[in-house]
């Protein structure tokens, strides 16, 4: 049984057909209402994440075959964020993203970071891809690292001996 054989969901080569798949604001996924609770398989479908560039819609795509995500806000989000300091040799001093249903963290690029409505804070993942949005406990450990710029009255975050301004709705 291929992979794509395996699922449920109509992937489809052709017409771009829904999964039946919703993921709520809190980067909780549900089929046909029901929430899905088997991490390694959701986990799996995360991996295959993508978006169609001429509709803008979330897609599962394996091999050829894929379909659509019905997204409330951003197909990811952030559960947590690590300081890793700058050491003798190493890389560099960044900030790895604990990213919901993934096992790897991913290094934030400051330069994806964004204020949305009601200042929710958002960065962009997956090779600057796909959107997520910072849960809570994530957006307070983040925050640790934001400072003012009183005289461009902006907010930026300060990593490396840099200045990373944060932007306001990207659309």
């Amino acid at each position: 049984m291929t992979e794509e054989q395996q699922w449920s969901f109509p992937l489809s080569e052709g017409e771009l057909l829904p999964c039946g798949i919703v993921i709520d604001r809190e980067g909780d996924w549900y089929y046909q209402g029901s929430r899905m609770h088997r991490a390694d398989i959701v986990s799996h479908l995360c991996q295959h994440l993508g978006r169609d560039e001429s509709s803008g819609l979330y897609i599962i795509q394996m091999g050829k075959q894929r379909c659509y995500l019905e997204v409330e806000d951003t197909p990811l989000v952030i559960t947590g964020v690590l300081h890793t300091a700058e050491r003798e040799g190493d890389k560099p001093e960044q900030l790895l993203l604990a990213i919901k249903h993934l096992e790897t963290r991913e290094s934030l690029d400051p330069e994806s970071l964004w204020i949305g409505e009601q200042n929710v804070l958002y960065c962009r993942v997956m090779e600057g891809g796909i959107p997520a949005r910072f849960l809570r406990p994530a957006y307070y450990q983040l925050a640790e690292f934001i400072q003012e710029d009183k005289e461009q009255n902006r907010f930026y975050l300060s990593l490396g001996g840099k200045r990373f301004y944060i932007g306001i709705n990207p659309g």
